[in-house]
């Protein structure tokens, strides 16, 4: 009879052991393409790279100051070059399922573009009422690993644009990088129809440029901004602090440049 049990136990145990050996979504990736995969909608979803390192994860993520509506929360791991996502809950007011699950728009598709130092893979992730588990991105095709050098000169370049960014958006943190104010308080610049866009003062790192502009809604009807709009040749980082303005609103918007070799 204790045979019998010891049996059923290590049973058991190897039934568990195997469930988290498989837990894990292995998904072949393709610099270029996008990718589809499932998320939990309650628990937060490990993402990382097979013999790779996430560098930075772009998309409609929530941050307190940026995009307060944003639908999918990130904590980052530095160390192992790893991100956890867990969608935002639902807005309050918002309609709901039963038994208190999210409304529909909670549970729609988010993308996200995650750069690595394999190349940059758009993926497609779909809320999920499952168990929260690891991700594993497994790139295809032609994806050349950097040799180590250039890496730390990638991570070196993308900490000074972070800081140069954080710098207009909170003076004084960096004293080496000054604000000037664009004379005659300010200088406007053609954008859409529908906004005046004004860039008021600028800094200047070694090989970068800061700008700081006051973007406001000059039409009748409510703004809704998306920042990879403001991208252009040259354009390396955009932050808005504002997404969503209604007529007659501004927004500061920060956007580091390379700097012009002419």
């Amino acid at each position: 009879m204790g045979n019998d049990r010891l049996a059923m136990v290590l049973a058991i145990a190897c039934t568990w052991c195997t469930g988290a050996v498989h837990a894990a979504q292995a998904l072949d990736v393709r610099d270029g393409d996008t990718a589809m995969a499932r998320i939990s909608v309650r628990d937060q979803t490990r993402i990382r790279v097979d013999r790779g390192r996430i560098t930075e994860v772009l998309g409609d993520i929530y941050d307190q100051a940026t995009n307060p509506n944003g639908r999918v929360a990130l904590m980052r791991d530095d160390g192992e070059g790893e991100v956890y996502v867990k969608p935002m809950p639902a807005p309050a007011g918002a309609s709901a399922g039963e038994l208190g699950q999210a409304s529909p728009a909670a549970n729609a598709p988010v993308k996200l573009d995650v750069k690595t130092d394999r190349g940059t893979f758009a993926l497609l992730l779909q809320p999920s009422d499952v168990v929260g588990d690891t991700l594993v991105l497994r790139p295809v095709g032609m994806v050349r690993a950097r040799p180590e050098s250039e890496q730390r000169r990638a991570a070196a370049h993308e900490r000074a644009i972070k800081a140069l960014a954080l710098s207009m958006a909170n003076p004084g943190l960096d004293a080496n990088a000054k604000a000037i104010p664009v004379a005659g308080g300010g200088q406007e610049v053609t954008l859409w129809k529908e906004a005046k866009f004004v860039l008021r003062e600028q800094r200047q790192t070694a090989g970068l440029v800061g700008q700081t502009y006051d973007l406001t809604n000059v039409s009748g009807k409510r703004m809704v901004i998306d920042e990879r709009e403001l991208f252009r040749e040259g354009v390396l980082a955009v932050s808005v602090k504002r997404l969503t303005l209604a007529p007659g609103e501004s927004t500061p918007v920060w956007i580091v440049r390379q700097e012009s070799q002419d």
